[in-house]
């Protein structure tokens, strides 16, 4: 069976390696979003977006970890995650709340990793 898209499989272990873990980190940010926990959804407010714009997020994180294991399209899942991180770091310094910038550097930091395996 042909799919139409093709998933990453790395050219070498090292591209596997920086190219999944960013995908599953994606993936998680996306479930954890996605659940709309009241938790969640407050620090969303806190943050200055609407208590749904968790949704929304969690829609974006779950595309771009399906962008960032698709070959040959990588590029914009990274490109994708990094606007969405920003996004993060930018809200966080806003309300200078630092102690929760680790997570968004932490992704960012996987996305820069990813975007350096060869074959985006």
């Amino acid at each position: 069976m042909n799919l139409p898209v093709q998933i990453f499989t790395g050219a070498t272990v090292l591209d596997t390696v920086l190219v999944w873990p960013s995908a599953a980190a994606f993936l998680i940010g996306a479930i954890v979003n996605a659940s709309g926990h009241q938790k969640i959804r407050a620090g969303f407010v806190r943050l200055g977006f609407p208590f749904w714009w968790c949704w929304v997020t969690a829609a974006l994180e779950l595309l771009t970890a399906v962008l960032l294991v698709t070959a040959g399209i990588r590029y914009i899942g990274v490109a994708l995650g990094t606007c969405i991180m920003l996004t993060a770091i930018a809200a966080i310094v806003r309300i200078r709340n630092y102690r929760e910038l680790p997570s968004p550097v932490v992704f960012l930091l996987l996305l820069a990793l990813a975007s350096v395996s060869g074959h985006a």
